[in-house]
């Protein structure tokens, strides 16, 4: 992220294609971050951390964020892509109300510029089941050493669970290089070969100097189907499809009526039939429907406008297009209208 990250020289090669935050909610001090990859030193940079701070996951309860897969947060050319659970903990809280046992609130976030973002939903799902399954049971250890470390006198107690903890950040900070890495450099096997998202994605990672040669014109044939990266020769474990072939486009408040107009274009060449289109706004948390439209026949490359009412005092809605047959969440999009009217 080079606007984020500065004129730093110590360049990651990972560094313009993904940032992964491990954060979690500290019971005295609010949102704070364990773990960012590839470059932790900006993790106290107020500037970087901004869009991670005000990001919508913290304010969603657990089922809401897993309601919606993720919630994603556009910001300056980048799309976070952000993930909520509960671990286990054993750590003294220090908030009164708490117990040692109170799990642990961890917020995942994955960073990718805008031009690839359709990677987002695989690489936040992949990331967030690596966590889960390998450090469920041991990330209050790492949030138990940071605490410490701040702590001006440390016993030899706490200073053997420093090191314990900060262990298990080095080996879960390996675990989320070799994901990621693996991510992009395996095979990625596109099963929707007319998606221009992918195309444009696949233009952008041959700008960055990610070498796509092994597409050539016999097995081309004018797609982006079996797409490598890399290691042509090394079988793939990840199978990429671009499910969502719908994009949000643009949100214009109209103020005289208090209605607000969103324009979604359909980013494939081929016919989707079926659609259904909601939106939802939200008041402490609660959602409640305010518009729903079904879309028989959804023609290629073509843009809608839906208009919906805007609800006094509330600034916060949800914009859903969803199969009607199988009811799949085809896009999800948080809109703060507050922001809108800031910039």
């Amino acid at each position: 992220m080079a606007e984020l990250f500065g004129s730093s020289t110590e360049k990651n090669p990972f560094e313009e294609l993904a940032v992964v935050y491990v954060l979690y909610f500290d019971e005295a001090q609010g949102h704070m971050p364990l773990l960012i990859y590839p470059v932790e030193k900006y993790k106290n940079d107020k500037t970087f951390m901004r869009p991670i701070k005000y990001h919508p996951i913290w304010f969603l309860s657990l089922n809401e964020s897993d309601a919606l897969d993720h919630i994603d947060l556009e910001f300056k050319g980048y799309t976070f892509f952000g993930k909520k659970f509960l671990t286990k903990s054993n750590r003294e809280k220090r908030r009164s109300g708490l117990k040692v046992e109170t799990p642990e609130t961890i917020v995942i976030v994955v960073s990718l510029p805008n031009k690839i973002e359709l990677f987002g939903d695989e690489l936040i799902r992949i990331l967030t089941q690596e966590v889960k399954d390998k450090y469920k049971d041991k990330l209050f250890e790492i949030i138990d050493s940071e605490i410490l470390k701040e702590e001006l006198i440390k016993s030899p107690k706490s200073k053997e669970r420093i090191e314990n903890g900060q262990a298990i950040k080095k080996q879960l900070r390996a675990s989320i290089e070799k994901t990621t890495r693996t991510f992009f450099s395996d095979v990625i096997k596109n099963s929707d070969a007319t998606s221009i998202r992918m195309q444009k994605a696949i233009a952008y990672l041959a700008f960055k100097g990610i070498d796509v040669s092994h597409i050539n014109t016999k097995e081309y044939k004018g797609s982006f189907s079996n797409i490598q990266l890399f290691d042509p020769n090394k079988s793939g474990e990840v199978n990429f499809a671009d499910k969502k072939p719908f994009i949000l486009l643009k949100i214009n408040i109209i103020d005289d009526s208090q209605e607000m107009e969103i324009l979604v274009q359909n980013n494939s060449l081929e016919e989707v039939k079926g659609i259904i289109v909601k939106i939802n706004h939200l008041k402490e948390y609660f959602e409640k429907e305010i518009m729903i439209e079904t879309i028989d026949k959804w023609f290629p490359q073509e843009e809608l406008v839906f208009i919906s009412p805007i609800i006094p005092h509330i600034d916060e809605y949800i914009f859903f297009i969803i199969d009607e047959v199988s009811n799949e969440k085809l896009l999800s999009k948080r809109i703060d209208l507050s922001l809108l009217k800031t910039t």
